[in-house]
């Protein structure tokens, strides 16, 4: 990270680097805070390493020798440390310690930490490597669609890069959570890359090529800030407590039908043009709506009662649950149709929604096309485990304890997930045949990047 302060030094919080105001000291620059009732003693910080240790560390199964080794060693410098830490440092360097595991299910999730920082009033999501405004409060709605450049000077992929650092798994998994940093000048502090924990400048590029720079003050805790990932932030719905304050870049009836009633977990929509039913899975479990056991029936009925020749399954926002519960689903689903199977997918495509793909993709690998981008792990990581929530923090931090091997099925192996040993998944890849990232033009203009690539594959046979 950039080293800005010349008469001061830079203090290594565990590859957190935190810059110390020239002049001033380390414990008075982790005093340096937003909120004074948001802090943490030493004590509070001690007892959250100890349950740290012996509920995380002790059981997750998913750090590599080297990783452990690395992340007890960064453990033992946080607690001897913790008398110079504030709150932000030290939940931030917790992060780091869990992403060092390098695996997506194991995770200190962004969302609750964001509860526990100031969030400036701006909701950003990726696309590709850029990331642009899809929400704002009505003062900022001119951002609507912005696309980040900088902040604070510092170009946005040396924040990306930092916030990689805070979640594990591959490289667009990691993306997902980077709206979290970008949107707390408190957080963008801690890490150097803001100069006042209580906002930031910000500097987009809009869409008629002009820059704008704006300095933007983060709100406090608590309040009614709209909370949610940046998937949620592409349904252009608006959140109860959105509802007068905020606004969207899209209407609901500007966006494509996919991105449309998201409190509806299963749904299906018929294109006859296409001679296509298209059946989309928003979770692999039951949902507030409807449980997973008639989410499955509807969809299988709806298929049937649309007599298409051709399917559409859509996967692009389900972010998993139990691969148990649509393994037959997707295992009979070649047979439900006589001609093709499209799976649509995206880096939110996750967990046993990556399952439910693998199972699908091996019962019939030459009906099956996949479309769109690559899904949010690798055909190996570790699941099955438990959140955990610490103390005094109220950090949420979830550990991971069986093996998922989806490239040989499991074999030979004895530390994997007893679904998958009985159940094999064995396949070579599950990289897109047909390339379709979501761009940003395609989303702003109400476009839907997947749907156009099948119609393109079913009217030009390929």
């Amino acid at each position: 990270m950039r080293r800005r302060c010349t008469c001061g030094s830079l203090w290594p919080a565990l590859g957190l680097l935190v810059v110390i105001a020239c002049g001033g000291s380390v414990e008075g620059a982790a005093r340096e805070g937003v909120q004074a009732d948001n802090a943490l003693t030493a004590r509070q910080m001690l007892d959250d390493i100890h349950a740290f240790r012996t509920q995380f560390m002790a059981v997750d199964q998913s750090y590599s020798t080297s990783a452990r080794a690395e992340a007890d060693d960064r453990l033992r410098q946080l607690e001897a440390d913790v008398v110079r830490l504030s709150r932000v440092q030290f939940e931030l360097t917790l992060a780091q310690i869990v992403a060092l595991a390098d695996n997506g299910h194991t995770a200190a999730f962004g969302g609750p930490r964001s509860r526990h920082f100031n969030r400036v009033p701006i909701r950003v999501t990726p696309f590709g490597d850029d990331f642009h405004v899809l929400r704002t409060t009505v003062p900022h709605a001119d951002l609507l669609g912005a696309r980040i450049i900088a902040i604070d000077g510092r170009p946005i992929a040396e924040v990306r890069d930092s916030a990689r650092t805070l979640m594990g798994g591959t490289p667009a998994r990691r993306d997902r959570s980077v709206n979290y940093l970008i949107e707390s000048p408190e957080q963008l502090h801690a890490f150097g890359l803001s100069d006042d924990p209580r906002s930031a400048e910000y500097e987009f590029e809009m869409s008629t090529g002009e820059r704008v720079q704006r300095r933007i003050e983060g709100d406090p805790v608590g309040g009614n800030r709209p909370g949610g990932g940046a998937g949620r932030w592409m349904l252009p719905e608006l959140l109860d407590q959105e509802r007068g304050t905020w606004q969207a870049l899209l209407t609901p009836e500007q966006a494509p039908w996919s991105l449309r009633d998201p409190g509806v977990s299963f749904r299906s929509r018929d294109i006859a043009e296409l001679d296509v039913v298209v059946v989309q899975f928003r979770r692999n479990n039951s949902g507030p709506d409807k449980s997973i056991r008639d989410g499955v029936r509807d969809l299988a009925d709806a298929i049937e009662a649309a007599g298409r020749r051709n399917v559409v399954l859509d996967m692009r926002q389900n972010g998993g649950g139990d691969l148990n519960t649509t393994r037959d689903f997707m295992e009979s689903l070649p047979d439900l149709v006589t001609g093709r199977v499209f799976v649509l997918m995206s880096p939110w495509t996750f967990s046993a929604a990556i399952s439910s793909v693998g199972y699908l993709e091996q019962t019939a690998p030459e009906r099956v096309t996949l479309v769109g981008e690559g899904p949010g792990d690798r055909l190996e990581f570790f699941s099955e485990g438990r959140v955990v929530t610490l103390p005094n923090t109220g950090a949420s931090i979830l550990y991971a304890t069986e093996r998922h091997d989806y490239r040989t099925g499991c074999r030979g192996m004895r530390d994997c997930h007893g679904s998958v040993v009985r159940n094999p998944i064995a396949v070579p890849s599950l990289a897109p045949d047909i390339a379709a990232a979501w761009t940003f033009e395609a989303y702003a203009d109400g476009r839907d990047p997947g749907m156009e690539a099948v119609a393109g594959a079913l009217r030009g046979g390929r």
